[in-house]
């Protein structure tokens, strides 16, 4: 059994913008989306009832959705695309919700005759023979309903009882996501661009689950108005470490990402363009815990620290082929993707200290014991021999030891072979 929901606004309400828009945002809700009668958006959601917890949750997130892309659309829901149309455009204390055919036969025989627009031509000769309502229309011999009035009459009252095809034309979401929307009002605060945002947003996420893709990347133009005052448009350009597609991860970072932007002047247009969609991977819900999920989780908080302190601020580092150790890493931004694996396996085994300082620290003598913080160090391990620069006119040789203090907290010390005179403190073990 098909389930049609129906948004239908009011006559001279819509345009064609918002129709386009409205198709988009209900893609993330069913791939069968049509754009009906010039005044309305249908969805065939029977296969969607219980991914999103039946028709009255379904109905409330579909209502939401509308609320900011369409505030005056009226929801209805009927087993069939035009009788969910009628139903939506019943009057206010009229059921407008049913999920079987005899209710909806039922709430459609009260409904004026001439809701249904292929009545229109005869009206006035239904009028004449006391027909008032759907319900009576139905009641007249076929025949001669068919020979009286028109085909497509018929077809139409078949149609909205589900009980003839209705062919439509089923919304294709195009090869590229690039839509503008211009606000009701200037917007001059950062606060209020985030509601703004939401009918493109919405319509971005629709887009995204009906080609089954997800982003890395997203621009956001602002644009300003103009005049004696113009200002160049603001480009918001927002990188992602894990691919998005979901609306309540895009506005957790955008949230961010406004709360320290600085407007230049009064936006007028809001713009979204998504850059370089990726196939989604395909969800895997696991019985046991899953690293992967972990890792995602890390590559979210790693996007919300982007956003809220900038891209400059969150750094990873980068090894580098170098055997000085000060000389063997660098820093890179954390969204820009790792580098190739150049190091040997071999590096990675060595011990390390947890943290290098940034220059070698020259420590104090007694007799032949270094002493740092006026407790001796005992050589635990070492030595390893650390030699480089040759070739390039800066020969270094090191021995580097791993020493203890009394308490226990264990140090990365070194000492030059060339000079052999002293101990430098290059880092500390955890």
């Amino acid at each position: 059994m098909n389930l049609w929901i129906c948004l239908r606004w009011p006559e001279g309400d819509g345009t064609a913008a918002v129709s386009h828009r409205l198709a988009l945002a209900m893609l993330r809700y069913s791939p069968r989306v049509a754009c009906f009668r010039q005044d309305s958006v249908v969805l065939e959601v029977a296969a969607s009832l219980s991914l999103f917890g039946g028709p009255r949750r379904l109905c409330g997130l579909i209502r939401q959705v509308a609320g900011s892309q369409a505030p005056m659309a009226r929801l209805g829901m009927a087993p069939s695309a035009t009788g969910a149309w009628l139903l939506a455009g019943a009057p206010s204390r009229a059921r407008r919700r049913v999920v079987r055919v005899g209710s909806l036969a039922r709430c459609l025989a009260v409904l004026p005759f001439h809701a249904l627009p292929e009545t229109l031509p005869h009206r006035q000769w239904l009028e004449d023979i006391g027909c008032r309502h759907l319900g009576c229309l139905r009641k007249l011999p076929r025949q001669g309903l068919r020979q009286r009035s028109s085909p497509h009459l018929l077809h139409a009252l078949d149609a909205a009882h589900a009980q003839a095809k209705e062919p439509l034309p089923w919304f294709i979401p195009p090869g590229e996501f690039r839509l503008a929307l211009e606000p009701d009002f200037h917007l001059e605060r950062t606060e209020t661009l985030l509601r703004a945002l939401q009918p493109l947003l919405q319509a971005l996420c629709g887009w995204l689950q009906g080609r089954q893709e997800a982003l890395h990347e997203l621009t956001i133009v602002l644009h300003h108005e103009k005049g004696r005052h113009a200002c160049p448009p603001t480009r918001l350009a927002l990188r992602f470490s894990t691919a998005l597609w979901e609306i309540e991860d895009f506005n957790l970072l955008l949230k961010e990402r406004l709360r320290h932007c600085v407007l230049q002047g009064r936006v007028i247009r809001l713009e979204i363009m998504a850059d370089t969609p990726q196939p989604r991977e395909p969800a895997n819900d696991a019985l046991f815990p899953d690293p992967a999920r972990q890792a995602q989780e890390e590559r979210r908080l790693l996007d919300l620290l982007t956003a809220r302190l900038g891209a400059a601020s969150i750094r990873r580092p980068r090894p580098r082929a170098h055997h000085l150790p000060e000389q063997a890493n660098a820093w890179a931004q954390a969204l820009d993707p790792p580098a190739a694996r150049t190091l040997p396996a071999s590096v990675g085994a060595r011990v390390r200290p947890f943290w290098l300082l940034p220059r070698p620290l020259q420590l104090d003598m007694h007799g032949e014991r270094p002493i740092h913080q006026g407790r001796p160090l005992r050589l635990v391990q070492g030595p390893e021999r650390i030699e480089t620069g040759w070739n390039a006119g800066s020969h270094q040789r090191r021995d580097y030891f791993m020493a203890e203090d009394p308490e226990g907290a264990r140090y990365w010390i070194y000492r030059e072979r060339e000079t052999g005179h002293g101990w430098f403190l290059h880092g500390l073990f955890a």
